[in-house]
């Protein structure tokens, strides 16, 4: 038994969303410490409820003091599927929106605000809307937070030779200024994201770290600066018989996703291109212009076509972006899918060649 003295910040979490538990519901849920044993071991804990009535159960524990990106929910499935039983999370506050995420991918979830949602044989339970209560929240850790700064990591992602290359290469390349990689590859390095190795070479740091913040910012801080428009087509099929490649245009997204695993129908058509309204593709494509359509042509924002695994075929973006776009959709069908992606095409730390 721990003393207070030495009690974790996620005991701490698991009382709150507890009393609020009870506050909610009129029913009893008391935290449990780690199992000692099992595939329960590397978990944050328990939680034992008491229903009444004879309704009682426990759940194994993750413990995130928040969870604001929709990676996350992908990646709290994949723990559930490993474990082999439902897993609770535990958290400061949830959006609406994300706990709609997570109740579509069959996560349970219990907040400090009392909002929770059980899917369990004793109980079905679902309480969302709940306020978040005050608290003294510690300053939050600076992001890269400019669009500039997001297409400089871009450029680094897609092609990690420039890592390590002067700045005015990485400005080329990324077709930014100078002072903007300077002040990028400082936060860069500050936070971590990129290191500086013995031999005084930058390189990238925790890659699974780089991945996930360029895709969490990016529908937040660059996607939303790109020109884009919607389109409709007669034929649902269209795009299967388009070569992209002579528009300098490629699709992310649905399609992406559908060329790199075969293991999805799309329902939605999204592409990059130089223009959002590019004429001698929608000639072709027969597009009209449709503000409601499924069919969405965003601005590319890097100035060439940025190289990628050599198994991705030429229409298809870079799998960093296609990760980023399928996270952005929320949609539990293609968070599978960009699991998938993640691990086949992002799960390797790149080194730049010798």
């Amino acid at each position: 038994m721990r003393s207070p003295s030495d009690t974790h910040p996620e005991q701490h979490l698991l009382e709150d969303a507890a009393l609020a538990f009870e506050q909610a519901t009129g029913m009893r849920a008391v935290p449990e410490a780690p199992a000692s044993s099992g595939p329960r071991l590397r978990l944050d804990g328990l939680m034992h409820f008491d229903l009444g009535h004879g309704r009682t159960f426990t759940m194994p524990v993750e413990v995130k003091s928040r969870i604001d990106r929709f990676a996350t929910v992908a990646r709290l499935k994949q723990t559930q599927e490993k474990l082999g039983e439902p897993l609770l999370l535990v958290t400061e506050h949830l959006s609406a929106e994300m706990a709609e995420s997570l109740r579509d991918n069959r996560l349970s979830f219990l907040d400090t605000a009392g909002n929770v949602s059980l899917n369990r044989p004793e109980a079905l339970l679902y309480i969302i809307g709940r306020r978040h209560p005050e608290r003294r929240r510690a300053a939050m850790p600076r992001r890269t937070g400019s669009p500039k700064q997001l297409e400089v990591l871009f450029a680094l992602i897609t092609n990690p030779a420039l890592v390590g290359a002067p700045y005015r290469a990485i400005a080329s390349a990324a077709q930014v200024a100078t002072s903007t990689v300077n002040v990028a590859i400082d936060d860069f390095l500050e936070r971590q994201l990129l290191v500086v190795g013995a031999n005084g070479e930058r390189r990238f740091g925790e890659w699974d770290r780089v991945v996930e913040e360029w895709a969490y910012l990016y529908p937040i801080k660059l996607k939303p600066k790109l020109a884009a428009r919607r389109y409709s087509a007669d034929k649902a099929d269209w795009w299967q018989s388009v070569d992209l490649s002579k528009y300098g245009a490629v699709f992310s997204a649905e399609v992406a996703a559908a060329k790199l695993t075969r293991h999805l129908r799309p329902q939605r058509v999204m592409l990059y291109a130089a223009s959002p309204s590019p004429k001698a593709l929608i000639l072709q494509a027969r597009l009209r212009a449709d503000p409601q359509g499924d069919i969405e042509i965003v601005q590319s924002f890097w100035p060439a076509h940025p190289s990628g695994p050599t198994e991705v075929p030429a229409d298809v973006a870079h799998p960093v972006l296609v990760y980023a776009d399928l996270l952005d959709s929320r949609e539990s069908r293609n968070l599978d899918l960009a699991r998938t992606i993640r691990e086949d095409y992002l799960g390797d730390h790149p080194h730049a060649p010798a």
